[in-house]
C-alpha cells in the first residue's frame, strides 16, 4: 500500500470514528460496555493458550518438598555423587559395629577366664605404648598373659601390673584378614598376616605381596579385620583356642611400599584408642 493511499484510509477511518461518536446515540454505544472482552475474544483466546502452553513448558518447574530454588542439573548431579559416598561410608561403618556387637556377645565366655581391671594412667615415655593397672586379686600379672578389651586384643602383661600394647612398636601377632557381611565373618582367601606395632595407635603389615594383597577373588579393602590366627601367642593351654579369632584391628589404608613397590603396606588400627582405655580384662590366676 502506497504512503498516499495509506494516508487517505487513515483520514476516512478517523472521520468514521468521529461521526460516529457524535452521531451514534448513547442508547446504543452504552450497550457495548463492559463487553469489550467479547469483541476481542477472537484474538486474546488462542494469544492466551500459546502462552498457558509456553509457561508450563518452559517457564515452571514444581519443587521438591521444603525447597524454593531451582537447582541446575550439575548441581543434583554433584549432589548425588555426594549421597553416594555417604551411604557406602554409612553402610560400612554399620557392618563394622554389627561386627563388634557380634563380638561383644561372645564376651560371655571371656569372663570366665578374664577379670576387669581398672587402667591407672598411660606409658608417657615416647615411641612406648603400655598401660599401668590398678592392683587386682586373682589375676595372672605375669609375663605373656593376654590382655583383652570390649573390642578385641589390648595387649599382654608385661613386669608385673604393666600391659604392652599391641600397637607398641615392634609388637608382633600374626593374624588373618576377614570380612563382616550379612552378620558373619569370612576368612578371606589371602596369606596369614603378621601384624607389627609401629606406635602412635596404629600397626602395619608388610609380609604380603601387591599381588596377593589384590586378590582378585577378595582384594583386602579398607574396613576388613585382621583377627587373631597365631596359636603360638600364647602358652597357657586355657587361652589358646579362646584367642583364636579374636579382633585385633580393622584395616584403614592398603598401598604399595614406596622403597618396595611389589609389596603391600596394610595399615591397621584397633576399634579404640588403647592408650585411653579406663578398663581392660586381665587373666585370671590358673586356680580362679
Amino acid at each position: 500500500m502506497s504512503q498516499n493511499r495509506f494516508n487517505q484510509l487513515f483520514v476516512i477511518l478517523l472521520a468514521a470514528g468521529l461521526a460516529g461518536s457524535l452521531l451514534i446515540p448513547p442508547s446504543i454505544t452504552d450497550r457495548a460496555k463492559g463487553k469489550e472482552e467479547l469483541l476481542l475474544y477472537p484474538i486474546v483466546k488462542p494469544v492466551r493458550t500459546i502462552a498457558g502452553m509456553l509457561d508450563r513448558k518452559y517457564a515452571h518447574k514444581s519443587l521438591p518438598p521444603g525447597e524454593t530454588v531451582v537447582r541446575s542439573d550439575t548441581t543434583v548431579a554433584a549432589e548425588n555423587v555426594e549421597l553416594r559416598q555417604q551411604v557406602l561410608f554409612l553402610r560400612r561403618q554399620l557392618e563394622s559395629l554389627q561386627f563388634v556387637e557380634s563380638e561383644r556377645k561372645h564376651l560371655g565366655p571371656l569372663f570366665d577366664y578374664f577379670k576387669p581391671v581398672s587402667v591407672l594412667n598411660a606409658d608417657a615415655t615416647p615411641g612406648r605404648e603400655s598401660l599401668a593397672i590398678a592392683p587386682a586379686s586373682g589375676i595372672d600379672t605375669s609375663a605373656g598373659a593376654p590382655v583383652m578389651y570390649s573390642d578385641g586384643l589390648a595387649g599382654k602383661m608385661i613386669d608385673g601390673r604393666k600391659v604392652r600394647l599391641i600397637t607398641d612398636k615392634d609388637f608382633i601377632i600374626t593374624g588373618e584378614f576377614v570380612r563382616w557381611e550379612n552378620e558373619k565373618y569370612t576368612a578371606l582367601k589371602v596369606p596369614k598376616a603378621s601384624v607389627r606395632g609401629i606406635g602412635n595407635g596404629t600397626m602395619r603389615v608388610e609380609n604380603l605381596t601387591i599381588k596377593e594383597a589384590e586378590n582378585a577373588e577378595n582384594p583386602i579393602k579398607p574396613g576388613d579385620w585382621v583377627v587373631i590366627s597365631d596359636p603360638d601367642f600364647v602358652t597357657d593351654p586355657r587361652y589358646k583356642e579362646l584367642m583364636q579369632g579374636r579382633p585385633i584391628g580393622q584395616v584403614e589404608t592398603v598401598r604399595p611400599i614406596p622403597t618396595k613397590p611389589l609389596f603391600a603396606e596394610i595399615v591397621v588400627k584397633p576399634r579404640a584408642d588403647l592408650q585411653k582405655l579406663r578398663e581392660v580384662l586381665v587373666a585370671r590366676k590358673r586356680d580362679q
